[in-house]
């Protein structure tokens, strides 16, 4: 059992649901498909205003501190050894070059978690002080109501002592309400640039014209979770490739033509 919720813990839901079939109402196994987030009932939400306590123990309201900023957010817990290091040092490498003003923001949501459980963490991943991204700790009740917001649950196996929790990355625009959910533990830097454009809503200043070009040739898979090409754009590109070789060919043909 512990083999298979590490395995559910790394590779995430959308990963490993379907690899493993749970039998349901049968004592010791679990259904990860319990964890799958149902985002046509909460893209376009509002997140709940809770509190948080940074590392530093200074406590922020957490529309507050997004207010005015796309933000990613990931929930993950400061003890955990498998996926939340991962899909966090990942999320780090993917926006380090992003030139727009956005807040990364990383929250436990182990009640037991403490301050120091945050410093370690950090430590053990080598993420400087100066990051641009921000750690904390939520109380119980703050937990319970930013979690059941975004549609993201967990759940905590005594006997094998790990949450078992989804793989994603959630994009919050800068009013505070849901606007993408990016799956897996590698965003890629493209994936992150497309998604915090998405939750700008389109403000445009000098660091966002490149990102908005990425979206118009990028288009999000609800079955992956990710960004691929978008047809459209590839068929039109192949389009105007053509009609321009066309069109060359016809010049210099009819160039040949009029010479003696």
């Amino acid at each position: 059992m512990k083999w298979v919720l590490a395995l559910l813990t790394v590779f995430g839901v959308f990963g490993f649901s379907w690899a493993v079939p749970m039998p349901k109402n049968h004592e010791g196994f679990f259904d990860p498909s319990l964890l799958r987030i149902e985002e046509e009932k909460y893209l376009g939400k509002q997140i709940a205003d809770v509190e948080f306590t940074d590392e530093q123990g200074n406590t922020h309201r957490l529309l507050d501190y997004i207010k005015g900023h796309p933000t990613a957010l990931i929930l993950g817990y400061y003890t955990c050894d498998s996926a939340c290091p991962l899909i966090i040092k990942n999320a780090i490498e993917a926006s380090k070059n992003i030139g727009k003003d956005f807040r990364g923001i990383v929250l436990s949501f182990d009640k037991e978690d403490t301050l120091r459980d945050l410093q370690e963490f950090k430590k053990k991943l080598g993420i400087p002080s100066s990051s641009r991204w921000t750690f904390g700790i939520m109380k119980e009740e703050d937990i319970k109501r930013l979690s059941g917001s975004l549609g993201y649950r967990f759940f905590y196996s005594r006997q094998d002592r790990v949450f078992v929790h989804p793989n994603v990355i959630m994009f919050i625009d800068p009013e505070g309400k849901v606007s993408r959910y990016l799956y897996g533990i590698s965003p890629k830097e493209t994936d992150f640039r497309i998604a915090l454009a998405e939750a700008e809503t389109f403000r445009i200043t000098k660091n966002t014209i490149v990102d908005i070009a990425f979206m118009v040739c990028y288009k999000y898979d609800p079955n992956t979770g990710k960004y691929g090409l978008n047809p459209v754009v590839l068929f039109a590109i192949a389009g105007f490739g053509l009609g321009g070789f066309t069109l060359a060919y016809a010049i210099i043909k009819r160039t040949k033509e009029v010479q003696p």
